[in-house]
């Protein structure tokens, strides 16, 4: 997708209409309060959020228990789905293990 076609509620949109689930990854990390940005997201359609991430971006990888127990409550109370990321963007999942 380019450009307008970026917007959320269209990505959220295409990933529906193929099939699948609109996650949105490490809601804790982005430059802004996760709290609103994932409401707003729900407003479009959100399915879920990743719920345990290593926002400490710690070795071994290891969930971050303030960020993780927010998240996990709001899933909750908003009926989210719940995921979990390494985030290891390569071919050697040591990394981040």
């Amino acid at each position: 997708m380019q450009g307008k076609k970026r917007k959320a509620e269209n990505v959220i949109s295409a990933i529906h209409e193929a099939g699948g689930v609109a996650i949105l990854a490490h809601p804790a990390r982005y430059r802004l309060d996760a709290k609103p940005l994932i409401l707003a997201a729900i407003e479009m359609g959100l399915d879920g959020i990743e719920t345990y991430y290593c926002y400490s971006r710690g070795v071994p990888w290891e969930p971050s228990e303030p960020q993780t127990t927010e998240l996990r409550q709001m899933g909750d109370r908003h009926n989210l789905l719940m995921s979990c990321g390494t985030d290891t963007h390569g071919l050697d999942m040591t990394q981040r293990l």
